[in-house]
């Protein structure tokens, strides 16, 4: 088998898998802290308390945040909407990258919808029961 340092997200058997970081207190600081930080920024940003200046960088910061999670996570366990989370919100973080930097140019308000459709369409795998990723395709039902 080999090293944990050498192998892709798509090799993770379930032999060597740790525990999913969601049963940790660790849950707190890697998805709720970062969650936090974008439902204040968009509701402070529509309450007309912070600048759009402010906003783009705490929702980009908190989606890179939550995407280096589930990055994580994705490695330890193999969780399946993790695995597809740890792609799509750090390329949503490189949009809201460019957004700040004016190479793109599209409204926060779109950029927390497709955040909101990302982590929705994540989860659709686990609704046909596919919680985890395995080597050849094999997936654990069990949490």
């Amino acid at each position: 088998m080999p090293d944990r340092d050498d192998r892709d997200i798509h090799d993770i058997s379930p032999s060597s898998q740790q525990p999913d970081l969601v049963r940790t207190l660790a849950f707190l600081w890697i998805w709720c802290l970062p969650a936090g930080l974008i439902i204040f920024a968009i509701t402070a940003w529509h309450a007309h308390v912070i600048s759009l200046a402010t906003t783009g960088p705490l929702l980009t910061a908190g989606t890179a945040w939550i995407g280096a999670g589930c990055y994580v996570n994705a490695r330890r366990c193999g969780r399946m909407h993790c695995a597809i989370d740890a792609v799509l919100l750090p390329l949503l973080s490189l949009i809201g990258l460019l957004n700040i930097f004016h190479v793109t140019s599209f409204s926060w308000n779109s950029y927390v919808n497709a955040l909101g459709i990302i982590v929705v369409v994540s989860f659709v795998p686990e609704c046909f029961g596919v919680r985890y990723i395995g080597k050849r395709g094999h997936n654990r039902t069990s949490t």
